[in-house]
């Protein structure tokens, strides 16, 4: 398999023109489309330990509302206890 880089646009309506030419006129090919804005870079959104515990609280059995020092508490003790 070989590999190609060239730039290029994508039209409005959405064809990818090649290079003239090429080669490539009239074969199947595999496309990988990167984007040449880096403004457009996806981050996933990161959560603390405190944001997932405040979100799913309520949905698992027997696990009550608590409050951030509660939390604070708890993983205190729990790092005495791991670390002690």
């Amino acid at each position: 398999m070989n590999a190609y880089k060239f730039n290029t646009r994508v039209s409005s309506t959405g064809t990818i023109t090649l290079p003239y030419n090429s080669h490539l006129y009239d074969t199947d090919v595999e496309v990988f489309v990167v984007s040449a804005n880096s403004k457009e870079t996806i981050k996933p959104k990161r959560f603390s330990a405190n944001d997932f515990i405040k979100k799913w609280q309520g949905s698992i059995k027997g696990m009550e509302t608590i409050t951030d020092e509660e939390l604070e508490h708890i993983k205190h003790e729990r790092l005495k206890q791991k670390y002690v």
